[in-house]
């Protein structure tokens, strides 16, 4: 059997042996080597390990190898029944050594949460991630040789909010499935006018939820993993819209209706998002002007919603889309407290998206806006219609305003926050 353990420490010939390796009578091959090698790389440097053997063909093989991979083959002894082998330890570059007697604490109710594990060397997050360590978990010893991945974004202030572990937690705890924690039994025949309304609106959340995916998608394969917690952040902002996208279209088909229209104006609002190459432009277009303005969105659906189900479907939505806002909100927030002169990024990203939406004339989306203005008046007689232009344009109001305010949190001045909200595409996402 083969062992390694502390050695019952034995002078040899003016040498103290720190371990030993027992391989009984493993032949001189790569097993014999992938053990030792991993024996010594677990010492630290300059101890002497005594490896034990058997066999009595291994020495030249094991002297060859020292010499190869520059370890101290110090000395063989011949044990009568066996062969001791003293192998000195060759220098370790700083910090190669893993960690070892971490205990993350448990918290209340047995559970372990991630904003505990930053313990021994997973703790140690840098400013500037290392390069050419790959996938190797933070707090892992790579071996060298590690090629260069390439990532894009190797800056904890590229992707860090001060809230991520907090909503990393929150969205694990407020998961739910669009197949059965929908109530999809309550739902009724409507109304053929309140039924597309529904329809046409449950049409645009799922186009606008299309982006929402794939944006923070396309930027997680440029996030260096030395800064996991945030990849593992959006990944459930992901499966968030992935979820969204199932209700809403579920939604669509499950009363007699179906997906309705969409526009060029959304279409072309949403590509000026998926265009957008740097991050923190990115994260502001999408998660603090987009999808603030959609939960202003998602609370006039819920208001106005003509059934239980889609109440239910746009509330589970709006508590999704409130974390995303407060990532973004806390990452952009995060830059500027570092650097306040990023503030004219996000100007002129506000200032490019706007003059793209303006190059073609898209007009609005008026099904759209049809759509809302019956479910605000509950039909779609000229009265109701009436009433229910009057309360979207009241919304209008609403997102205009929570954008100044969304801005104003995140350190702009006013004039600014009103400047970028003006300037926001009428596609609301």
């Amino acid at each position: 059997m083969i062992s390694e353990s502390s050695f019952d420490q034995m002078d040899v010939h003016g040498l103290t042996p720190d371990k030993q390796l027992d391989l009984g009578n493993f032949p001189a091959g790569s097993d014999l080597f992938l053990l030792l090698k991993n024996a010594l790389q677990r010492m630290e440097q300059g101890q002497i390990l005594e490896l034990i053997s058997t066999n009595p063909h291994i020495k030249e093989a094991l002297q060859s190898w020292c010499r190869l991979h520059r370890y101290s083959f110090l000395m063989a002894l011949d044990g009568g029944d066996h062969y001791r082998y003293l192998i000195g330890n060759k220098p370790h570059a700083a910090g190669e050594q893993p960690d070892w007697g971490i205990k993350l604490p448990v918290r209340k109710g047995g559970k372990l949460d991630i904003r505990d594990w930053f313990q021994g060397r997973v703790g140690d997050m840098l400013e500037k991630a290392p390069a050419y360590v790959g996938f190797v978990p933070r707090g892992a010893v790579p071996e060298p040789g590690v090629p260069d991945f390439g990532f894009d974004l190797n800056q904890k202030n590229d992707v860090w909010s001060h809230n991520l572990l907090d909503l990393y937690e929150q969205a694990k705890e407020n998961q739910w499935n669009a197949t059965s924690d929908i109530a999809w039994e309550e739902l009724t025949p409507l109304p053929d006018d309140l039924e597309w309304a529904v329809c046409q609106t449950m049409t645009f959340l799922a186009e606008n939820e299309y982006s929402a995916l794939y944006i923070p998608a396309k930027f997680i394969a440029q996030i260096n993993p030395h800064y996991i917690e945030a990849v593992m952040y959006l990944s459930t902002l992901i499966q968030d819209e992935s979820r969204h996208i199932e209700a809403f279209t579920k939604r669509a088909l499950a009363n007699g209706g179906g997906l309705q229209y969409s526009s060029a104006l959304t279409e072309r609002s949403l590509h000026s998002l998926f265009i957008q190459e740097d991050y923190f432009k990115s994260s502001f277009l999408l998660h603090v002007l987009g999808e603030g303005t959609f939960l202003d969105l998602l609370n006039f659906i819920e208001e106005h919603a003509p059934d239980p189900v889609t109440r239910q479907i746009v509330n589970l939505a709006k508590i999704d889309e409130g974390r995303h806002v407060a990532y973004g909100i806390g990452h952009v927030r995060h830059i500027l407290e570092r650097n306040p002169n990023m503030a004219k990024a996000l100007i002129e990203a506000a200032e490019e998206r706007n003059q793209y939406l303006h190059s073609v004339d898209t007009g609005d989306n008026s099904y759209f806006l049809e759509a809302l203005a019956i479910l605000a008046g509950g039909g779609r007689s000229p009265e109701q219609l009436k009433t229910g232009f009057e309360r979207v344009g009241k919304l209008k109001e609403i997102m205009y305003e929570h954008r100044i305010q969304r801005l104003l949190q995140i350190g702009l001045d006013r004039e600014t926050a009103e400047t970028i909200s003006q300037a926001h595409t009428p596609n609301f996402m």
